[in-house]
Formats: structure tokens, sequence, C-alpha cells
């Protein structure tokens, strides 16, 4: 069940994406991007791997958070 509600919701994110293309399409090559990402990410979800799924899971999880610790750090220094 949830990796078909996960399956869903990147769909909905897709159409989003396309959405926003069409009506700003300065935007298409973000918008391009977002959805290839989005698209593996989803398709990620569909293994059956439940080994490879959860190390990917966790290394996606520690990226995010140390990505969001090194943008505090340079909005707080000034740089960004």
């Amino acid at each position: 069940m949830i990796r078909e509600c996960i399956l869903a919701g990147g769909v909905i994110y897709v159409l989003i994406a396309i959405i926003q293309i069409i009506q700003r399409p300065s935007l298409a090559f973000e918008g391009i991007a977002v959805i290839i990402c989005l698209a593996l990410a989803t398709a990620f979800y569909l293994t059956r791997r439940e080994h490879e799924l959860h190390t990917g899971e966790a290394i996606t999880f520690w990226a995010s958070v140390l990505l969001f610790a090194a943008y505090g750090i340079l909005k707080f220094g000034g740089v960004v």
C-alpha cells in the first residue's frame, strides 16, 4: 500500500512539474531535471530488494540533512 501511495504521489508531482513547464517555458530545464529526479526516486520504491532500498533511503536522508546544514552555515555566514 505504501509503495502505491508513493507511486501516486510521484505521478502527481510529475504532472505538477509538467504544468509548471507549460506555464513558464523559461523553467523548462529545471522542470525536466525535477521530473527526472522524481521519476528515479519513485521508481526506486518499486524494487523488491529491501536492503538496497533501506541503504538508499539512509544515504538520501543523511545527504539531505548535511546539505541543509551546509546551507544554514553558508546562509549564516553571509555567503548565500
